[in-house]
């Protein structure tokens, strides 16, 4: 789905680190620049600083022509990015750094806004679309929705969060809702609250795990997953664990409902949770090597990490680029000679 020429432009040297559904043949990828691919990066002795690493927004917009089907723009001093849509006040792409630096593209924006650092007791970790609004989470218990452009409306002022005590043992690392009145904020170890949509209550929770990943499912049900992808299923203050036969080392950086499940994926693979188990996603190669992160959106499954993306529609999966398969057609067609500039000297200056 990627031509030879579009990817040496806007992805080679680049790791995908977030993506997003907008809508229906209209993906958004986060790619970062990936200097352990500079010839020289072992002897260097040090790594550079993640604002020092351009950042990419890729887009992808299935229904244009075939040579305007790829875009990108690229993003300097931003450290880590998450990102989300929005679709209040009107659709767009929101990018978001760890210390609250704000990108939105789309419905005629393309712009740096003002940023929602003074806001965060923190860093800025999540956004989550909940009934077509972008929310917000932040590590010291933040949360916020988004109302337009420079504008947020903020829900947890009132929470408790003591920077010396707390700092890594409470926090919100990840966000979802059923609702804008019933909404899921987790974090810390085992830190668990609830938003009726007037004041937050902290939740019994039966585990002090370290949580990374929360989502509200079409069932009813809240899955809350953590360190190792220990999963808890339940809602309120009533919660069981979820089954899981096989040693998964790595937490899931993302979890979504599609269709009847459960997904959850992180760098080394993908799964589903089906009758209160963690089972490993019977999905072909193709999408396996996509693993990484997960969206889901007007009946799309978009997946990509690292080595690939690909997507689920109607049943069938398809590919939209394997990186080493790419990497390999550019150098055959003289577009890459295994060497990628490397901008040590400008980190040192």
């Amino acid at each position: 789905m990627i031509s030879v020429e579009n990817f040496s432009k806007r992805l080679l040297g680049y790791n995908i680190t977030d993506c997003e559904v907008r809508r229906k043949g209209f993906f958004y990828f986060v790619a970062r620049e990936d200097y352990t691919q500079w010839t020289d990066w072992k002897e260097q002795g040090e790594s550079p600083s993640e604002k020092f690493l351009y950042k990419r927004i890729v887009t992808f917009i299935q229904d244009k022509e075939p040579e305007r089907q790829w875009g990108h723009g690229r993003l300097r001093g931003f450290d880590r990015i998450t990102c989300g849509i929005s679709n209040h006040p009107k659709e767009q792409f929101v990018a978001g750094s760890m210390t609250g630096q704000i990108y939105v593209l789309g419905g005629g924006d393309d712009e740096i806004e003002n940023g929602v650092s003074d806001q965060l007791r923190g860093i800025l970790t999540d956004f989550r679309n909940i009934e077509g609004a972008l929310h917000v989470a932040g590590s010291g218990r933040v949360a916020g929705v988004r109302e337009g452009k420079n504008k947020w409306k903020w829900l947890a002022s009132d929470v408790p969060f003591d920077m010396d005590t707390e700092a890594l043992s409470a926090g919100f690392d990840a966000i979802d809702g059923f609702s804008r009145d019933d909404i899921y904020a987790a974090g810390g170890k085992g830190d668990v609250w609830h938003y009726n949509g007037e004041a937050w209550r902290r939740i019994d929770f039966p585990s002090n795990m370290t949580i990374e990943a929360v989502c509200c499912g079409a069932d009813g049900r809240v899955y809350i997953s953590g360190y190792e992808a220990l999963t808890f299923v339940g809602r309120g203050d009533s919660w069981k664990p979820v089954k899981k036969k096989e040693i998964i080392p790595l937490g899931f950086k993302d979890m979504v409902w599609y269709e009847d499940r459960i997904w959850c994926t992180n760098d080394n693979g993908v799964w589903w949770i089906v009758n209160d188990e963690i089972v490993p996603a019977n999905i072909p190669a193709l999408a396996k090597v996509s693993s990484g992160n997960l969206s889901a959106r007007d009946g799309v499954l978009l997946l990509a990490g690292f080595y690939g993306a690909a997507y689920l529609e109607n049943g069938q999966w398809h590919q939209i680029f394997s990186y080493s398969e790419m990497v390999g057609r550019c150098k055959a067609d003289g577009l890459y000679d295994g060497v990628l500039q490397a901008r040590w000297h400008e980190f040192k200056d």
